[in-house]
Protein backbone atom coordinates (compact mmCIF):
# COMPACT_ATOMS: atom_id res chain seq x y z
CA UNK A 1 0.00 0.00 0.00
CA UNK A 2 1.31 3.35 -1.01
CA UNK A 3 2.09 6.14 1.55
CA UNK A 4 -0.20 8.80 -0.17
CA UNK A 5 -3.10 5.93 0.50
CA UNK A 6 -2.13 5.37 4.01
CA UNK A 7 -1.78 9.25 4.99
CA UNK A 8 -5.79 9.36 2.95
CA UNK A 9 -6.60 6.65 5.06
CA UNK A 10 -5.66 8.19 8.28
CA UNK A 11 -7.01 11.32 7.39
CA UNK A 12 -10.48 10.60 5.88
CA UNK A 13 -11.04 8.41 9.69
CA UNK A 14 -13.32 9.74 11.66
CA UNK A 15 -11.95 11.42 14.89
CA UNK A 16 -13.69 13.59 17.33
CA UNK A 17 -10.63 14.70 19.96
CA UNK A 18 -9.18 17.33 17.74
CA UNK A 19 -8.98 21.16 18.87
CA UNK A 20 -11.32 23.22 15.94
CA UNK A 21 -9.23 25.98 14.14
CA UNK A 22 -11.57 28.69 15.76
CA UNK A 23 -10.26 28.06 19.17
CA UNK A 24 -6.96 27.80 18.50
CA UNK A 25 -6.09 31.41 18.66
CA UNK A 26 -6.52 33.07 22.37
CA UNK A 27 -8.29 36.12 21.53
CA UNK A 28 -8.72 39.21 24.19
CA UNK A 29 -10.76 41.06 21.86
CA UNK A 30 -13.63 39.78 19.66
CA UNK A 31 -14.76 41.72 16.23
CA UNK A 32 -16.69 41.14 14.27
CA UNK A 33 -15.31 43.33 11.03
CA UNK A 34 -15.55 45.70 9.00
CA UNK A 35 -12.17 45.96 7.57
CA UNK A 36 -12.30 43.68 4.39
CA UNK A 37 -12.42 44.68 0.79
CA UNK A 38 -14.91 42.60 -2.10
CA UNK A 39 -11.46 40.32 -2.79
CA UNK A 40 -11.44 39.38 0.80
CA UNK A 41 -14.76 37.56 0.50
CA UNK A 42 -18.28 37.84 2.20
CA UNK A 43 -18.11 39.04 5.84
CA UNK A 44 -20.77 37.24 7.54
CA UNK A 45 -20.78 37.25 11.03
CA UNK A 46 -22.23 34.08 11.33
CA UNK A 47 -18.77 32.17 10.43
CA UNK A 48 -15.39 32.30 11.56
CA UNK A 49 -13.29 31.99 8.32
CA UNK A 50 -14.31 34.69 5.62
CA UNK A 51 -15.76 33.51 2.94
CA UNK A 52 -14.69 33.86 -0.39
CA UNK A 53 -16.66 31.89 -3.32
CA UNK A 54 -15.89 33.73 -6.24
CA UNK A 55 -12.37 33.77 -5.57
CA UNK A 56 -12.70 29.91 -5.46
CA UNK A 57 -14.92 29.80 -8.32
CA UNK A 58 -12.19 31.40 -10.24
CA UNK A 59 -9.87 28.98 -8.83
CA UNK A 60 -11.53 27.00 -10.45
CA UNK A 61 -13.96 25.04 -8.20
CA UNK A 62 -17.50 24.05 -9.22
CA UNK A 63 -20.66 27.12 -8.24
CA UNK A 64 -22.78 23.90 -7.06
CA UNK A 65 -20.46 21.97 -4.98
CA UNK A 66 -18.82 24.62 -3.36
CA UNK A 67 -22.23 25.79 -2.33
CA UNK A 68 -23.55 22.20 -1.42
CA UNK A 69 -20.03 21.60 0.95
CA UNK A 70 -20.73 24.96 2.58
CA UNK A 71 -24.75 24.41 3.07
CA UNK A 72 -22.99 20.71 4.94
CA UNK A 73 -21.55 22.74 7.64
CA UNK A 74 -23.98 25.39 8.17
CA UNK A 75 -26.89 22.49 8.50
CA UNK A 76 -24.82 20.75 10.82
CA UNK A 77 -26.21 20.61 14.96
CA UNK A 78 -22.85 18.66 16.10
CA UNK A 79 -21.09 20.03 19.01
CA UNK A 80 -19.59 23.60 18.29
CA UNK A 81 -16.26 25.77 19.70
CA UNK A 82 -18.34 29.04 19.64
CA UNK A 83 -22.53 28.27 18.79
CA UNK A 84 -22.31 31.50 16.97
CA UNK A 85 -19.73 30.32 14.63
CA UNK A 86 -21.39 27.78 11.98
CA UNK A 87 -17.69 26.52 10.59
CA UNK A 88 -16.46 25.86 14.35
CA UNK A 89 -17.73 22.11 14.47
CA UNK A 90 -15.40 20.22 16.99
CA UNK A 91 -13.37 17.14 15.80
CA UNK A 92 -12.92 15.68 12.51
CA UNK A 93 -16.67 14.38 11.66
CA UNK A 94 -19.52 15.70 9.48
CA UNK A 95 -20.17 19.44 9.26
CA UNK A 96 -16.45 19.88 10.44
CA UNK A 97 -15.16 22.64 7.87
CA UNK A 98 -11.84 20.48 7.31
CA UNK A 99 -13.54 17.47 6.86
CA UNK A 100 -16.22 18.80 4.57
CA UNK A 101 -13.50 19.81 2.40
CA UNK A 102 -11.05 17.43 2.60
CA UNK A 103 -14.31 15.12 1.54
CA UNK A 104 -14.76 16.88 -1.38
CA UNK A 105 -10.46 16.97 -2.18
CA UNK A 106 -11.06 13.08 -1.88
CA UNK A 107 -13.58 13.09 -4.54
CA UNK A 108 -11.84 14.67 -7.33
CA UNK A 109 -8.77 12.63 -6.27
CA UNK A 110 -10.64 9.29 -6.61
CA UNK A 111 -12.08 10.29 -9.87
CA UNK A 112 -8.74 11.18 -11.80
CA UNK A 113 -7.45 7.74 -9.96
CA UNK A 114 -10.22 6.04 -11.51
CA UNK A 115 -8.79 7.28 -15.18
CA UNK A 116 -6.10 4.19 -16.67
CA UNK A 117 -2.61 5.10 -16.46
CA UNK A 118 -1.53 3.30 -19.38
CA UNK A 119 -3.15 4.05 -21.84
CA UNK A 120 -3.51 7.99 -21.92
CA UNK A 121 -5.18 10.57 -24.69
CA UNK A 122 -4.56 13.77 -24.63
CA UNK A 123 -8.27 14.29 -23.43
CA UNK A 124 -7.14 12.32 -20.60
CA UNK A 125 -4.12 14.09 -19.59
CA UNK A 126 -6.26 17.25 -19.40
CA UNK A 127 -8.81 15.94 -17.17
CA UNK A 128 -6.44 14.39 -15.02
CA UNK A 129 -4.63 18.08 -14.54
CA UNK A 130 -8.35 19.50 -14.10
CA UNK A 131 -9.31 17.04 -11.36
CA UNK A 132 -6.10 17.12 -9.45
CA UNK A 133 -6.08 20.73 -9.42
CA UNK A 134 -9.73 20.85 -8.24
CA UNK A 135 -8.49 18.21 -5.53
CA UNK A 136 -5.54 20.33 -4.39
CA UNK A 137 -8.28 23.69 -4.10
CA UNK A 138 -10.58 22.01 -1.93
CA UNK A 139 -7.41 20.71 0.17
CA UNK A 140 -6.11 24.41 0.31
CA UNK A 141 -9.72 25.69 1.33
CA UNK A 142 -9.71 22.91 4.04
CA UNK A 143 -6.31 23.94 5.65
CA UNK A 144 -7.74 27.71 5.97
CA UNK A 145 -6.39 30.12 7.29
CA UNK A 146 -3.25 27.86 7.37
CA UNK A 147 -2.72 28.05 11.55
CA UNK A 148 1.04 25.97 12.00
CA UNK A 149 -0.57 24.42 15.42
CA UNK A 150 -3.66 23.41 13.73
CA UNK A 151 -2.82 19.47 13.28
CA UNK A 152 -5.77 18.57 10.91
CA UNK A 153 -4.90 21.85 9.21
CA UNK A 154 -1.19 20.44 8.44
CA UNK A 155 -2.82 16.95 7.46
CA UNK A 156 -4.88 18.82 4.37
CA UNK A 157 -2.08 20.78 3.57
CA UNK A 158 -0.23 17.57 2.59
CA UNK A 159 -3.01 16.18 0.50
CA UNK A 160 -3.44 19.45 -1.33
CA UNK A 161 0.26 19.51 -2.00
CA UNK A 162 -0.05 16.14 -2.95
CA UNK A 163 -2.54 16.51 -5.48
CA UNK A 164 -1.12 19.55 -6.63
CA UNK A 165 2.17 17.48 -7.29
CA UNK A 166 -0.01 15.06 -9.36
CA UNK A 167 -2.01 17.96 -11.67
CA UNK A 168 1.52 19.18 -12.62
CA UNK A 169 2.39 15.60 -14.13
CA UNK A 170 -0.22 16.40 -16.66
CA UNK A 171 0.15 19.78 -17.18
CA UNK A 172 1.19 20.79 -20.84
CA UNK A 173 3.61 23.32 -19.19
CA UNK A 174 7.11 21.90 -17.55
CA UNK A 175 7.26 22.70 -13.53
CA UNK A 176 10.21 21.83 -11.62
CA UNK A 177 10.36 21.82 -8.19
CA UNK A 178 13.75 23.85 -6.75
CA UNK A 179 15.23 24.23 -3.03
CA UNK A 180 16.94 27.26 -2.12
CA UNK A 181 18.95 27.59 0.97
CA UNK A 182 17.91 30.03 3.23
CA UNK A 183 19.74 30.23 6.93
CA UNK A 184 20.65 27.08 7.45
CA UNK A 185 17.38 25.30 5.92
CA UNK A 186 16.20 24.51 2.48
CA UNK A 187 12.97 25.94 1.41
CA UNK A 188 11.36 24.22 -1.58
CA UNK A 189 9.37 26.28 -4.56
CA UNK A 190 7.96 25.52 -7.37
CA UNK A 191 9.04 27.07 -11.27
CA UNK A 192 6.56 26.79 -13.90
CA UNK A 193 7.49 27.19 -17.19
CA UNK A 194 5.88 28.39 -20.53
CA UNK A 195 6.28 26.52 -23.64
CA UNK A 196 9.23 28.41 -25.18
CA UNK A 197 12.94 27.42 -26.20
CA UNK A 198 15.85 29.03 -24.28
CA UNK A 199 15.83 31.09 -20.71
CA UNK A 200 12.53 33.39 -20.14
CA UNK A 201 11.89 36.02 -17.80
CA UNK A 202 9.88 35.16 -14.56
CA UNK A 203 7.55 36.57 -12.03
CA UNK A 204 8.76 35.92 -8.70
CA UNK A 205 4.93 35.43 -6.39
CA UNK A 206 4.96 36.89 -2.81
CA UNK A 207 1.53 35.44 -1.90
CA UNK A 208 -1.48 36.72 0.66
CA UNK A 209 -1.76 35.76 4.26
CA UNK A 210 -4.65 33.43 3.69
CA UNK A 211 -2.74 31.72 0.68
CA UNK A 212 -0.37 28.59 0.13
CA UNK A 213 1.53 28.61 -3.18
CA UNK A 214 -0.46 26.56 -5.15
CA UNK A 215 -2.84 28.63 -5.32
CA UNK A 216 -1.63 30.78 -8.54
CA UNK A 217 -1.91 27.90 -11.30
CA UNK A 218 -4.84 30.12 -13.46
CA UNK A 219 -2.49 32.97 -13.14
CA UNK A 220 0.38 31.08 -14.83
CA UNK A 221 -2.22 29.11 -17.23
CA UNK A 222 -4.26 31.56 -18.12
CA UNK A 223 -1.88 34.88 -18.25
CA UNK A 224 1.81 34.47 -18.16
CA UNK A 225 2.38 31.61 -19.65
CA UNK A 226 0.86 32.48 -22.95
CA UNK A 227 3.28 35.52 -22.72
CA UNK A 228 6.11 33.39 -22.33
CA UNK A 229 7.07 34.01 -18.63
CA UNK A 230 7.87 32.02 -15.88
CA UNK A 231 6.73 31.87 -12.29
CA UNK A 232 8.57 31.12 -9.40
CA UNK A 233 5.77 30.49 -6.14
CA UNK A 234 7.39 30.62 -2.95
CA UNK A 235 4.88 29.98 0.85
CA UNK A 236 5.08 33.28 3.08
CA UNK A 237 6.77 32.80 6.08
CA UNK A 238 5.17 30.32 8.54
CA UNK A 239 3.13 28.23 5.91
CA UNK A 240 3.48 25.89 3.42
CA UNK A 241 7.32 24.73 2.57
CA UNK A 242 8.29 27.88 4.80
CA UNK A 243 6.22 26.84 7.83
CA UNK A 244 9.45 26.99 10.25
CA UNK A 245 10.02 30.57 9.29
CA UNK A 246 8.19 33.54 11.79
CA UNK A 247 6.89 36.09 9.25
CA UNK A 248 8.84 39.08 10.74
CA UNK A 249 9.23 42.52 10.00
CA UNK A 250 11.75 41.37 7.78
CA UNK A 251 9.32 40.11 5.93
CA UNK A 252 11.11 39.37 2.68
CA UNK A 253 14.19 37.36 4.07
CA UNK A 254 13.15 34.50 2.46
CA UNK A 255 12.60 35.52 -0.96
CA UNK A 256 15.61 37.66 -1.05
CA UNK A 257 17.92 34.63 -0.15
CA UNK A 258 15.97 32.95 -3.08
CA UNK A 259 16.55 36.18 -5.43
CA UNK A 260 20.34 35.92 -4.59
CA UNK A 261 20.60 32.40 -5.63
CA UNK A 262 18.07 32.38 -9.28
CA UNK A 263 21.47 32.76 -11.16
CA UNK A 264 21.81 29.09 -10.91
CA UNK A 265 18.40 28.16 -12.20
CA UNK A 266 19.38 27.42 -15.67
CA UNK A 267 15.52 28.01 -17.28
CA UNK A 268 15.04 31.68 -16.18
CA UNK A 269 16.79 35.00 -16.97
CA UNK A 270 17.32 36.25 -13.72
CA UNK A 271 17.97 39.69 -15.24
CA UNK A 272 14.34 39.99 -16.59
CA UNK A 273 12.92 39.36 -12.70
CA UNK A 274 9.33 40.95 -11.74
CA UNK A 275 8.13 40.46 -8.12
CA UNK A 276 4.96 40.28 -7.94
CA UNK A 277 2.74 41.34 -4.64
CA UNK A 278 -0.99 40.16 -4.02
CA UNK A 279 -2.37 41.62 -0.87
CA UNK A 280 0.02 41.26 2.10
CA UNK A 281 2.67 39.88 -0.10
CA UNK A 282 3.10 43.11 -1.74
CA UNK A 283 5.19 43.92 1.59
CA UNK A 284 7.21 41.59 0.77
CA UNK A 285 7.16 42.45 -3.22
CA UNK A 286 8.15 45.72 -2.57
CA UNK A 287 10.50 45.96 0.18
CA UNK A 288 12.45 42.93 -2.26
CA UNK A 289 12.29 45.94 -4.76
CA UNK A 290 14.23 48.71 -2.27
CA UNK A 291 16.49 46.19 -0.90
CA UNK A 292 17.70 44.69 -4.22
CA UNK A 293 16.95 47.02 -7.00
CA UNK A 294 19.79 46.00 -9.18
CA UNK A 295 17.86 42.58 -9.37
CA UNK A 296 14.47 43.68 -10.18
CA UNK A 297 13.48 44.73 -13.47
CA UNK A 298 9.41 45.82 -12.11
CA UNK A 299 7.36 45.70 -9.21
CA UNK A 300 3.61 44.40 -9.35
CA UNK A 301 1.20 45.22 -6.33
CA UNK A 302 -2.34 43.61 -6.36
CA UNK A 303 -4.02 45.79 -4.03
CA UNK A 304 -1.21 46.91 -1.88
CA UNK A 305 -0.37 46.56 1.95
CA UNK A 306 2.62 48.94 3.08
CA UNK A 307 1.81 51.20 5.70
CA UNK A 308 -2.01 51.70 6.67
CA UNK A 309 -3.25 48.63 7.81
CA UNK A 310 0.34 48.18 10.25
CA UNK A 311 -0.46 51.55 11.50
CA UNK A 312 -4.08 52.33 11.45
CA UNK A 313 -5.16 51.07 15.29
CA UNK A 314 -9.07 51.38 14.20
CA UNK A 315 -8.61 49.48 11.00
CA UNK A 316 -7.31 46.93 12.60
CA UNK A 317 -9.49 47.02 15.43
CA UNK A 318 -12.26 46.06 13.13
CA UNK A 319 -11.01 43.32 11.11
CA UNK A 320 -12.66 40.64 11.59
CA UNK A 321 -12.06 37.32 14.12
CA UNK A 322 -9.89 35.49 11.68
CA UNK A 323 -8.11 37.55 9.87
CA UNK A 324 -6.71 39.01 13.29
CA UNK A 325 -5.92 35.10 14.46
CA UNK A 326 -4.32 34.86 10.90
CA UNK A 327 -1.84 38.01 11.95
CA UNK A 328 -1.39 36.37 15.54
CA UNK A 329 -0.23 32.84 13.88
CA UNK A 330 1.80 34.09 11.07
CA UNK A 331 3.80 36.28 14.09
CA UNK A 332 3.56 33.45 16.51
CA UNK A 333 1.85 35.38 18.80
CA UNK A 334 0.19 32.67 21.43
CA UNK A 335 -2.58 35.07 22.24
CA UNK A 336 -4.18 38.44 20.42
CA UNK A 337 -5.13 41.88 21.62
CA UNK A 338 -5.65 44.81 20.01
CA UNK A 339 -2.94 46.43 21.97
CA UNK A 340 -0.64 43.96 21.31
CA UNK A 341 -1.47 43.44 17.75
CA UNK A 342 -0.97 47.15 17.32
CA UNK A 343 2.75 47.31 18.38
CA UNK A 344 3.75 44.00 16.50
CA UNK A 345 2.31 45.49 13.13
CA UNK A 346 4.04 48.96 13.68
CA UNK A 347 7.44 47.42 12.73
CA UNK A 348 5.92 46.40 9.90
CA UNK A 349 4.82 49.58 8.06
CA UNK A 350 7.43 50.29 5.51
CA UNK A 351 6.97 53.91 5.81
CA UNK A 352 8.23 53.34 9.22
CA UNK A 353 11.04 51.35 8.40
CA UNK A 354 12.06 54.21 6.37
CA UNK A 355 12.05 52.92 2.98
CA UNK A 356 9.30 54.57 1.18
CA UNK A 357 10.95 58.01 1.98
CA UNK A 358 12.38 57.65 -1.57
CA UNK A 359 11.15 56.87 -5.25
CA UNK A 360 11.16 53.10 -6.21
CA UNK A 361 14.29 52.27 -8.34
CA UNK A 362 12.20 50.26 -10.84
CA UNK A 363 8.90 50.34 -12.72
CA UNK A 364 5.78 50.34 -10.38
CA UNK A 365 2.23 49.02 -11.51
CA UNK A 366 -0.60 49.07 -8.65
CA UNK A 367 -3.93 47.57 -8.89
CA UNK A 368 -6.82 48.74 -6.67
CA UNK A 369 -10.60 47.79 -5.52
CA UNK A 370 -12.74 50.58 -5.58
CA UNK A 371 -14.28 50.28 -1.92
CA UNK A 372 -11.03 48.56 -0.33
CA UNK A 373 -10.76 49.80 3.07
CA UNK A 374 -7.26 47.62 3.77
CA UNK A 375 -5.57 49.19 0.16
CA UNK A 376 -6.63 52.57 -1.05
CA UNK A 377 -5.46 55.26 -3.51
CA UNK A 378 -3.20 56.93 -0.91
CA UNK A 379 -1.52 53.50 -0.02
CA UNK A 380 -0.61 52.99 -3.41
CA UNK A 381 0.56 56.17 -4.30
CA UNK A 382 3.09 55.64 -1.40
CA UNK A 383 4.79 53.50 -3.86
CA UNK A 384 5.93 55.93 -6.16
CA UNK A 385 7.98 54.93 -8.88
CA UNK A 386 11.53 57.30 -10.08
CA UNK A 387 11.01 55.83 -13.45
CA UNK A 388 7.31 54.91 -14.39
CA UNK A 389 3.81 54.60 -11.98
CA UNK A 390 0.94 53.10 -12.92
CA UNK A 391 -1.88 52.73 -10.94
CA UNK A 392 -5.27 50.96 -11.76
CA UNK A 393 -8.66 50.92 -9.87
CA UNK A 394 -10.68 48.27 -10.94
CA UNK A 395 -14.38 48.26 -10.07
CA UNK A 396 -15.65 45.94 -7.50
CA UNK A 397 -18.33 44.88 -9.33
CA UNK A 398 -19.09 42.15 -11.54
CA UNK A 399 -15.80 40.93 -9.58
CA UNK A 400 -15.30 38.01 -11.76
CA UNK A 401 -14.92 40.19 -14.55
CA UNK A 402 -12.81 42.80 -12.50
CA UNK A 403 -10.10 40.22 -11.11
CA UNK A 404 -9.81 38.71 -15.02
CA UNK A 405 -9.33 42.61 -16.29
CA UNK A 406 -6.79 43.56 -13.80
CA UNK A 407 -4.77 40.22 -14.04
CA UNK A 408 -4.75 40.76 -17.75
CA UNK A 409 -3.56 44.23 -17.26
CA UNK A 410 -0.71 43.17 -14.93
CA UNK A 411 0.65 40.79 -17.64
CA UNK A 412 0.44 43.09 -20.84
CA UNK A 413 2.39 45.63 -18.64
CA UNK A 414 5.18 43.35 -17.22
CA UNK A 415 5.87 42.80 -20.96
CA UNK A 416 5.89 46.05 -21.76
CA UNK A 417 8.83 46.16 -18.94
CA UNK A 418 10.80 43.50 -19.49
Amino acid sequence: MSATKNLSEQIFKQQYDYPETSGLINRIDYSDGSSISPLDGDLDSRWYRIINPILWFWRGLPKLEVEAVLSRIAASTKKHTNDKWLDSVIGYQPGNWIYEFLNQAAEWSAKADAIDPTNLSEDDKKNLNTYYLIASEYASIASYPHFKNDELAMYAQTCAYQAYTKALNYSPYKIKELEFKVEDRNIKTLLHLPKTEGTCPVVVICNALGNLQIDFYRYFSEYLAPQGIAMLTVDLPSVGYSRNFTLTQNSSQIHQAIIEQLSTVPWVDNNRLIVAGFRFGSHIATRLTYLMPNKIKGLFNFTPFVHQIFTDKELQKNLPNSYKDMLASRLGLPLISNQQLAAELNYFSLKNQGLLTRACPVPVMNIIFENDKLSTLTEAKLIHSAKQNKIITIPKTPLQKSLHQALTQSVTWMKSIL
